[in-house]
């Protein structure tokens, strides 16, 4: 059996009618549509760029940077937490106490919470910070500015 001529065919069937049309039409439309975007984007620098000024501003907030280095330097040793998420306004932080530890995880992660002077209440509104203890999800505590 000679599988090349038989291919050779099935490709010059294929090439030949309505889907040679096809092709060619795909391939000029994927031209067309090449060229948009340089055409879109040519007037780019010509945006308004919004002013700031490094020495008031240095850097804008970012609340999960925050809220992370808060954790890093409130929780007990041993203790860790997940990356803060954040989800219908606020951030959500899960933290893990040592299967070892005893005590109230709903209480301890109480005592976690920003105090009322914190830095972190000038941009966010609230916190809730979650308990995983033990492989099972506890009560979470939100805490809130002021």
């Amino acid at each position: 059996m000679n599988h090349g001529r038989r291919a050779a065919a099935r490709l010059r069937r294929a090439a030949s009618g309505p889907a040679l049309l096809w092709v060619l039409a795909g391939a000029w439309l994927l031209a067309c549509g090449a060229a948009l975007p340089l055409h879109a984007q040519s007037g780019i620098s010509d945006l308004p760029v919004p002013e700031i000024d490094p020495l008031i501003d240095p850097a804008p907030f970012d609340g999960r940077l925050a809220i992370r280095d808060y954790m890093r330097a409130v929780l007990p040793p041993r203790w860790w937490a997940n990356e803060p998420q954040f989800s219908l306004g606020a951030f959500a932080v899960t933290i893990h106490p040592p299967d070892d530890w005893r005590g109230n995880p709903t209480s301890a992660v109480m005592r976690l919470c920003p105090p009322s002077y914190s830095v972190l209440w000038t941009k966010l509104d609230r916190i809730e910070l979650t308990p995983f203890y033990r492989n099972a999800t506890r009560t979470g505590v939100t805490c809130r500015k002021g």
